[in-house]
Parts: structure tokens; C-alpha cells; sequence
């Protein structure tokens, strides 16, 4: 007898009452957007910034997300997902923990490794996931679930823990919405999820047997579809949890949404959220250049063994971030994190400092700062600086022109915002009656 996915309200809310002492309610920018969710986070993937997060860091567990990482990993692990195959047997799907129907259309059929991973992404199929662990491993699940948590402390992710590839409804298998977001970003890199979310429907090769991605987010026939989106992995239990994470992208911009803990009742909140808090960033956020790479941003002491002199110090990489439109330059600060002085020999592109930027309260960006030439790797190297060296030492009333640490933020200019149709740029009014259905 199946064995179908039942999850039980007590055990949600007793693990909800074990996470509640480490909810730590965060809000990066003002918004008036009202949500019904408890964990939030909206990130703008162009700039990695986070435009918007509430309670990030708050443990829970760890459903239809956990089919992320089990995609990451069997892609990987599984050499050639297009030649590997599996025969779907019912008794497979009868024996294993949970099932959840994904495969019940297939039993009979055999698949290759590429097509489970379609039809686990599209359908947020646990058992096509059980099945994915079983190939990649000759069966050895738990050397699966510990290859996804050796893969959670190589990524950073801090407060992920897994026990199982696919659903599993105990507190041990958990993560965060920060986490999400993190495992979220690697994900994104797989051309493959890419291609297969951007069809949002996926036929496996010698079967005339479909799957169409599920989230009602997805469906233009759904009250809930919000046409920008590109990729969602949803799911809800019995009217009581939802869990998404999703990307949209409009004019050029990328947003990614990770939202848990949304209370489903006759409508999807979780989906009404994402809509709301994706447009409020649309059109009130745009970029923001705040550094150029080849912009001198302060100077280092170099020390050799005949003197010392200063040198430019550099950002490693340009800075766009994303900020209100009404943004307060008064508020943009810096703090450096540059020592006194370096010893040579120094290599171009050697890190020698960083320069964090604040927007108000909240650090919106960390940049390493660095030199760009080589310093002290020998006599013709150096002969500019100990010419310098020797001729300071000589003319002591020359006046030393090495800049200092800069006291002030960076000048930052904005970027154009991009001109949108009437038609085309989305609706506060508009969205929110098709998010209420």
C-alpha cells in the first residue's frame, strides 16, 4: 500500500515553538507591502543585494527545497545522466519513505537520469529524487545525505541539515531562507535546470507521457501566474505551510524570492506575496554604481629593505548595488580595513585591504581592495621607486602628493532606470487582484 506524503500539525508546530527563540525579524529597505508569509528574503541576483528579508535566519524544515541540492549533487555525481537509466517499478515506489505520485505515470517505463531530473524539478518529485540518490550512489542513500551536507559546509550554508533526498518532516532536515538563497545561486549556474524551467514542460524520449511544471505561479491559466517569473519549486502541506523559491526577471532585472512558513488557507499566500514584494522592487529600486574597478580608492604603505614609499590601492571589481530610487546619498558610508604598512614583494592584483559600504544601518557590500603592479621583485622593478626614494630623501621640502585614506564615501552615480510601457511595467493595482484571485 502507497504510503503517501502526510504531514501532521503538531510536529509543525512544536518545531515551529524549538526555532521561535532564533527569529530575528530584518527589513533592508522600507516597504508598505504587506505579507502574510514569516520568512522572507528578495534578493536582486545582478548586484547580490538583499532588498528585502524578514526573519532570513530562522530555522525550518526543509521540504520541496531540498530537491535543490539533490539536482545539484545527482547532476554531478551521475556521469551521464542522458545513458544511465531506471526502470520505474511500482513495488520501488510502494517501498520507499514517502511517495508522492511523481513517478505513478512512468511505472513500466524506463528513464534516463536526465529525465528524473526534469520531472523531480518540474513536479518537486520526491520520489524521482529518491530515485536520482539511488543511481548516483548504487543504492547507498546515506552516502548521498552525507554528500549533500559535506555540499552545505562547502557552500557556507550555515543552519542547513539534511537526512534524507527527498521530503522528510522532522526537524533534522532544515534550512533557512539565507541558505536557500545561497544554494539557490549554484543552482542557477546548471544549464540544464535553466533550459528545463524556461520549457517549464519536459517529455522524456520514448514516452509520449508529459509533466508540466506545477506552481500555480507558472500557469498563465491560474489566477496566480505572474508572467515574469522564470523558475519556481513550490509546495504546500494540507492547508497549513508553503514553501517557494522562485526568480523573475523584468527589464534586464533579476530577482529571487524565497518565502516559508506561508500559512495556505483558500488562497496561495506565499504566491500573493511574491508578486507583491518582486513589483514593489521593480518599481521602486533601480542600480547603482558606487565603485569603478579602476578607481583609485586610497593608498598603502610598501616597505623594502632600502625605505619605504606609498602605492594606489584599488577595488577589486566594480560595485553595482541596488537601492531605493529616492535614494539618500547621506547615507551611503565606508569603513576601510587596510593595514598600516606591507612588506614587499607584492604581485598586481595581490589583496591587501577592503572597503565595506553601508547603506543606513544596513552593510551592503564588502570589496576587496588591491594593488596593480608588481612591488619589489627586483632591481628593475624598483628602479622608478628607489629613484623616487633617493630624490624625496634629497629635497626634503618637496612636499609628499601620496594620498591619503579618503574621509568621504565614494562619489556614486546612478544609473539610468529603464524606461518601461505603460503596458509592459507591472502594476501595484493589477497585481494585487490577481494575487488575491
Amino acid at each position: 500500500m502507497n504510503k503517501r506524503i502526510k504531514f501532521f500539525v503538531s510536529a509543525l508546530l512544536v518545531f515551529a515553538l524549538f526555532v521561535s527563540s532564533f527569529m530575528i525579524p530584518v527589513s533592508s529597505y522600507e516597504t508598505d507591502v504587506q505579507t502574510s508569509t514569516s520568512d522572507l528574503l528578495l534578493v536582486n541576483l545582478d548586484t547580490d543585494t538583499i532588498v528585502f528579508s524578514q526573519k532570513p535566519d530562522t530555522n525550518w524544515y526543509a521540504g520541496t527545497l531540498s530537491r535543490l541540492m539533490t539536482f545539484l549533487l545527482a547532476y554531478e555525481m551521475i556521469s551521464e545522466p542522458k545513458k544511465v537509466t531506471f526502470k520505474v517499478e511500482e513495488s520501488y515506489i510502494e517501498e520507499l519513505p514517502y511517495t508522492d505520485g511523481c513517478l505513478d505515470k512512468f511505472v513500466g517505463k524506463t528513464l534516463t537520469a536526465q529525465d528524473l531530473m526534469a520531472i523531480m524539478l518540474l513536479t518537486s518529485g520526491n520520489d524521482a529524487a529518491y530515485a536520482l540518490a539511488d543511481l548516483a550512489t548504487e543504492n547507498d542513500r546515506d552516502a548521498f545525505v552525507a554528500a549533500m551536507n559535506e555540499r552545505v559546509t562547502t557552500l557556507g550554508m550555515k543552519s542547513t541539515a539534511y537526512v534524507s533526498p527527498g521530503f522528510d518532516n522532522t526537524s533534522a532536515q532544515h534550512t533557512t531562507c539565507r541558505d536557500v538563497y545561497i544554494l539557490y545561486k549554484e543552482v542557477l549556474k546548471n544549464e540544464f535546470y535553466k533550459s528545463v524551467m524556461k520549457e517549464k514542460a519536459y517529455t522524456p524520449a520514448k514516452t509520449k507521457v508529459s509533466v508540466s511544471a506545477e506552481p500555480s505561479i507558472l500557469d498563465p491559466n491560474s489566477p496566480y501566474y505572474f508572467r515574469y517569473t522564470n523558475d519556481a519549486i513550490y509546495s504546500y502541506t494540507e492547508d497549513t505551510y508553503e514553501e517557494l523559491a522562485l526568480t523573475t526577471t523584468y527589464h534586464g532585472q533579476t530577482y529571487l524570492f524565497v518565502g516559508l512558513l506561508g500559512l495556505h488557507q483558500s488562497e496561495r499566500n506565499v504566491f500573493a506575496d511574491a508578486r507583491k514584494l518582486t513589483t514593489w522592487a521593480y518599481l521602486n529600486l533601480s542600480d547603482v554604481k558606487i565603485l569603478n574597478s579602476d578607481e583609485v580608492i586610497s593608498d598603502i604603505t610598501v616597505t623594502t629593505d632600502w625605505g619605504s614609499y606609498k602605492t594606489n590601492l584599488y577595488p577589486d571589481h566594480s560595485a553595482l548595488k541596488t537601492l531605493p530610487n529616492d535614494y539618500d546619498e547621506s547615507k551611503l558610508s565606508h569603513t576601510f580595513e587596510i593595514p598600516k604598512s606591507v612588506k614587499t614583494p607584492l604581485l598586481a592584483g595581490q589583496k591587501v585591504g577592503s572597503i565595506k559600504i553601508n547603506y543606513g544601518d544596513e552593510q551592503i557590500d564588502t570589496i576587496s581592495l588591491s594593488v596593480n603592479s608588481d612591488e619589489g621583485l627586483g632591481m628593475l622593478s624598483d628602479f622608478g621607486r628607489f629613484s623616487d626614494y633617493v630624490f624625496h630623501r634629497l629635497t626634503p621640502h618637496r612636499e609628499d602628493t601620496a594620498t591619503e585614506a579618503p574621509t568621504e564615501a565614494p562619489t556614486v552615480a546612478p544609473t539610468e532606470a529603464p524606461v518601461a510601457t505603460a503596458a509592459e511595467e507591472p502594476s501595484g493595482a493589477a497585481e494585487e487582484t490577481a494575487a488575491e484571485g
